[in-house]
This record gives C-alpha cells, sequence and structure tokens, in this order.
C-alpha cells in the first residue's frame, strides 16, 4: 500500500489551492459557455438567412404558378379574358387565405396555447 508523503502545507493553503483550482475551473467553463453559444448564435443566424431565402423562393414559385393558371383559365375557360381569371383566382385564394388565418389564429389563443392538463395535475398535486 503506497502512503502520501508527509506534507509541509498547511490546512489554509491547501484550501486556498482547492478555491484557485474551481475559480480556474468555473472561468474555463464560462468560456467554453461563450464559445459554444456564439457558435449556436453564428448556425441560428446562417439557418433563418436559409430559410428566408427559401421562403422567398417558395413565393415566387407559388406567385408564378398562380400566374399560369390565371393564363390557362383566361385561355381555356373565358376566352382570353384573362383578368377575369385573375380575379376568380383572387376571390378563391382569398378565400382560402381567410380560411387558415381563422384556423390559425383560433390555434394560437391564449386558450390553446395554456397545458390545461399540465395545470390540472398541479393543482390536484398541491391540493394534496
Amino acid at each position: 500500500m503506497l502512503t502520501a508523503p508527509p506534507s509541509n502545507r498547511g490546512l489554509g493553503e491547501i484550501l486556498r489551492e482547492v478555491a484557485e483550482d474551481g475559480a480556474h475551473l468555473a472561468r474555463q467553463e464560462v468560456n467554453l459557455a461563450r464559445i459554444e453559444f456564439a457558435k449556436i448564435a453564428r448556425d441560428v443566424g446562417k439557418g433563418t438567412g436559409f430559410t428566408v431565402a427559401a421562403a422567398m423562393l417558395g413565393l415566387l414559385t407559388v406567385q408564378m404558378l398562380v400566374f399560369g393558371f390565371v393564363l390557362l383559365m383566361g385561355d381555356a375557360l373565358f376566352r382570353g379574358h384573362y383578368w377575369i381569371a385573375a380575379f376568380v383566382l383572387t376571390f378563391i385564394l382569398g378565400g382560402v387565405a381567410f380560411f387558415l388565418l381563422k384556423r390559425g389564429t383560433a390555434l394560437l389563443s391564449p386558450g390553446n396555447i395554456k397545458p390545461t392538463q399540465t395545470l390540472a395535475t398541479l393543482r390536484r398535486h398541491n391540493d394534496d
């Protein structure tokens, strides 16, 4: 069995070294967290940029599709009256947009966002 050599250091010196090592470790952890958060923020920024670019291209794609439908409907249904086809599609798409807006706002209302089951469980446990 190995025994540690006797130390001439006092308890105060050992405690000071432990405190210094703890402070050094805490500084290293804070530095690591700062580096990680900077990387996360950079990735979030890049991801947001790519998502916005994709959304813009998607919007342009949908606009071109609607324009194609206007041309198709104007030729096939309205004998070259493209403005009628544009109005018809405007009303149809506006109705769909209104429906989606109403549905989305209903789902995002404060009553639907509240975790009712969790709150009920917490109340039940608090009553016990």
